[in-house]
């Protein structure tokens, strides 16, 4: 046995497989799940990086539909900490190095828990893919992506000369890297290309990774990822055990809906961990308070909704006349901090639910700073009861609406 998970509830065992039919068996045993290791898909923006350290307040629409600055003058995050279970956390990032807790952040690989430094491939630019990589030293929890990063930098960004703020700007955070790398010449021979990288991941480590930060302390956990799996999966059940054991630990876990635009509530399909009761489900909306045009919905999945870019059309993203719309492309898309070795700059604007999740996880940590013992129930109570309760078209399948910081904060207050 490798690990064991969710008080007990989950096991982690490696061993040959033709004794899984035997291990099925055991009177101890409910079900057996093989682990899914998977090529990651992370769609980003084809914006460039940018190095600037003028004032960019202005465009922080996200920050401004919500109201963080009015929210930030009676909590920042300060006390709290926010896991983020990603591609890393940059660690030299200059609005976050501070916040980075590199004694609790880890890599979760193959099964296998790694602290401290080790060599480590990264890509060499913004990736989609099947990105050009380079081996480098460092930490085994910095990002090789930089998703991770822009994640991270939307829940809590510290306050710089930028203006940039993220929603929780005292927040600690811990990065818990659960994808890496891979040369496609090592996944496939067919591909001897040695400079191409393929991005993986598995249901194991991202389970060792909500299991890990539930018994490190932490405050909030951040899964802006997911994938789909077919009605018959057994992965909804461990996901359901780990996620539903972190929140009994006192943990609040916040999870992105996903970028299929389906209705959840129609689909026989799972979204992995977006399905599962417990966790706060976040939808994504744009500059018009309208759902962006690639979020999931439906009411019966999702919770609330939170600023993640891009307008309700693929065409009105799009335009780049700011006569047409008052953000033109890319800045309807959520500006944030990004690795400067991968991007050739700090910032950059993306777009997604997974923008939209760590606005829901940075206002979660507001909350627990004003009521640190409050059960994560309560906290997700406090968030959905402030929502903005959206109107008209596109804004259906958005749960309580889109989050209000201060409204939150009101709530959490009064004791509702």
């Amino acid at each position: 046995m490798l690990h064991e998970l969710g008080g007990g509830s989950v096991l982690i065992v490696e061993g040959p497989s033709d004794k899984s039919d035997a291990l099925r068996t055991s009177a101890v045993v409910d079900d057996i799940i093989a682990n899914e290791t998977h090529v990651v898909d992370i769609e980003r923006s084809a914006s460039e990086g940018s190095a600037s350290t003028e004032p960019q307040r202005e465009n922080q629409w996200d920050k401004q539909l919500v109201r963080a600055r009015a929210a930030h003058e009676r909590a920042t995050g300060a006390e709290t900490t926010i896991a983020i279970i990603d591609t890393g956390v940059s660690h030299s990032h200059p609005a976050l190095a501070s916040r980075i807790d590199a004694e609790r952040s880890r890599l979760f690989r193959y099964g296998r828990v790694h602290a401290g430094t080790a060599d480590t491939l990264v890509a060499e630019a913004p990736a989609d893919y099947y990105p050009s990589v380079r081996e480098t030293t460092q930490h085994v929890s910095d990002d090789v992506h930089g998703h991770g990063t822009h994640v991270a930098g939307i829940a809590a960004t510290g306050r710089n000369e930028t203006g940039i703020v993220g929603m929780a700007p005292d927040a600690e955070l811990v990065s818990l890297r659960s994808f890496f790398f891979e040369r496609i010449a090592d996944i496939n021979p067919a591909f001897p290309d040695e400079t191409i990288g393929v991005l993986m991941g598995s249901i194991t480590d991202i389970l060792l990774a909500i299991d890990y930060a539930a018994e490190n302390g932490v405050d909030v956990i951040n899964l802006s990822l997911g994938q789909t799996l077919p009605p018959d999966s057994r992965a909804y059940a461990a996901y359901r055990r780990v996620i539903q054991h972190a929140v009994k630990q006192g943990v609040v876990v916040v999870v992105a809906a996903e970028n299929y635009g389906w209705n959840l509530d129609d689909e026989s399909e799972y979204v992995l961990p977006a399905d599962v009761p417990g966790a706060s489900t976040v939808a994504a909306t744009g500059p018009t308070d309208k759902r962006s045009h690639y979020s999931n919905y439906g009411d019966g999945a999702i919770d609330v909704a939170a600023p993640g870019g891009r307008y309700e059309t693929v065409a009105k993203s799009k335009r780049t006349d700011s006569d047409a719309v008052a953000y033109p492309n890319p800045t309807n898309e959520v500006l944030s901090t990004v690795p400067a070795d991968i991007y050739g700059g700090l910032y950059d604007y993306d777009f997604g639910t997974s923008m939209a999740a760590p606005q829901v996880a940075g206002l979660a940590a507001l909350l627990r700073e004003l009521e640190p013992d409050r059960h994560p129930r309560r906290i997700q109570q406090a968030i959905a009861q402030g929502a903005v309760d959206l109107s008209g078209e596109y804004t259906e399948g958005l749960g309580a609406g889109r989050i209000d910081a201060p409204n939150a904060l009101d709530r959490i207050s009064n004791g509702r």
